[in-house]
């Protein structure tokens, strides 16, 4: 049986596959070269971490206003490796951006010299308001509703461990969540992305706020939870006014 001739198209397509596959290749190795990029930063990040860790303790466990215990032997190590890994991450955080932005830089030409400065000065500035606000506004209401269930019978014993995770958690999640109004304004520049329809998605974001506040706090109140909620729905709200301003609504 004698085999059919293969079309134009077909000999086209079995051409481009090998250039498709030696591009695929060559994105994946970048991708990889910005991981350890970034990953050189974090691990900076971490150095320094370490030779501030009594600065940096200090002012992690002020708003517990207690000693903290360990109960096992790696219990210091891991506070201290704790510590630096999240100054480490906080520090990479607009490292992590630029490596992101940078890949991307070749489909777009809006992520240009000054641009991506800039992009990262911003990047910075929402972590470190996230890391405040979280510090200043979050931790002590939570730490004061959590204290309530204490008695002269009931004494707590904090573990670092147990202590490091929640404080983690907090800071972390909101160096992140703070990067919000950045990061719609980017997917912006790709795609249109209108203030009104971010407007009609208003009232899922704000169901959504509450649920990541729940399930970000240790605390079933609705207080704290509206304490953490509230600066996800301002953020929204932010990116929204962003973007008026870029169109030119606002002034």
């Amino acid at each position: 049986m004698m085999k059919k001739p293969k079309t134009k198209l077909q000999k086209i397509s079995l051409k481009s596959n090998p250039q498709e596959k030696l591009l695929i290749k060559e994105h994946l190795s970048e991708l990889a070269h910005r991981f350890y990029a970034w990953l050189l930063f974090f691990i900076v990040g971490c150095v320094i971490g370490y030779l501030n860790y009594a600065r940096l303790l200090d002012w992690l466990i002020t708003p517990l206003h207690k000693p903290l215990f360990y109960t096992s032997p790696i219990g210091g190590f891991e506070a201290v490796f704790g510590v630096s890994a999240l100054f480490g991450f906080v520090f990479s955080l607009p490292i992590l951006l630029f490596e992101i932005i940078k890949f991307i830089e070749p489909v777009s030409p809006k992520f240009k010299g000054k641009k991506i400065i800039a992009y990262l000065h911003i990047s910075l500035l929402l972590a470190i308001s996230g890391i405040l606000t979280s510090y200043y506004l979050v931790f002590p209401a939570s730490l004061e509703f959590l204290g309530k269930f204490g008695s002269d019978q009931l004494e707590s014993l904090i573990s670092t461990k147990d202590y490091f995770s929640f404080v983690t958690r907090y800071l972390l999640g909101f160096a992140i969540l703070f990067q919000l109004p950045l990061v719609i304004y980017l997917i912006s520049l790709f795609t249109p992305v209108s203030a009104k329809s971010l407007l009609k998605q208003f009232k899922y974001v704000f169901a959504l706020s509450f649920l990541i506040a729940a399930i970000l706090t240790p605390t079933p109140d609705l207080v704290n939870q509206t304490i953490m909620a509230t600066p996800i729905i301002l953020l929204y709200l932010l990116t929204i006014l962003i973007l008026l301003i870029k169109k030119g609504i606002v002034k």
